[in-house]
């Protein structure tokens, strides 16, 4: 195989929150900034950590707003969560062909590991590093960085699977190619950071990997 080790983000990547995510940021601007905001306005900066978004739309009820986004976010995670086409397919076929899978996200571990769990994900990872674990998010490397030593991994090994720009961004600052996906919301603007690869379906990450069809 040409990589061992893929890293994925979660939201928009793996999994559709696209609805939560909206929903969630839609609630706490109405109820914190009522009328100033909408949809567009959280479709340009989303996946960001949450904290920097916040403080972007009022630095001054910055935390706050993060508190209100995360008990909503809570609440209604399992019903407006949704399965992106073949993500369990794919990512089961990696494993079992013995390639190592991770998550790397900006999200906090609570809710990674609800959606992780939400759809039978979470025994497929190795290892799961959040915004908990570093002191800087993506765009930064560090949380890559961090989950190629947990795993023991060189940054030849691996491939970063995202589906914003910061996904992009922190891979190419850890060395590590770079997946773009087309299913992201902002899936023209990330060919602009010519990640080495693009997928238009899951299903293709595995010719990009090139594991055996034996699954060897």
């Amino acid at each position: 195989m040409k990589y061992s080790v893929v890293l994925f983000d979660l939201d928009g990547t793996l999994i559709d929150t696209n609805e939560l995510i909206l929903s969630s940021f839609m609630h706490t601007l109405e109820s914190h900034c009522p009328g100033k905001y909408t949809e567009q306005d959280v479709l340009a900066c989303m996946g960001e950590p949450l904290f920097d978004q916040m403080r972007r739309f009022d630095a001054t009820q910055a935390e706050a707003m993060v508190k209100t986004y995360h008990t909503y976010n809570e609440t209604k995670h399992d019903e407006l969560v949704k399965e992106f086409p073949h993500v369990r397919e794919v990512l089961t076929r990696l494993h079992e062909a013995g390639v190592v899978l991770a998550v790397v996200s900006n999200k906090r571990r609570l809710v990674v590991d609800m959606g992780l769990k939400l759809f039978g994900l979470d025994s497929l990872m190795s290892a799961v590093v959040t915004v908990d674990d570093v002191e800087r998010g993506k765009p930064e490397p560090d949380m890559i960085i961090l989950a190629l030593e947990k795993l023991g991994a060189t940054t030849e090994q691996a491939l970063m699977v995202g589906d914003s720009r910061y996904d992009l961004m922190a891979a190419k600052k850890a060395h590590v190619a770079a997946v773009g996906v087309g299913w992201s919301l902002h899936a023209d603007e990330l060919k602009q950071y010519e990640p080495e690869h693009f997928l238009e379906d899951m299903r293709q990450l595995l010719d990009i990997v090139e594991i055996e069809s034996t699954g060897g």
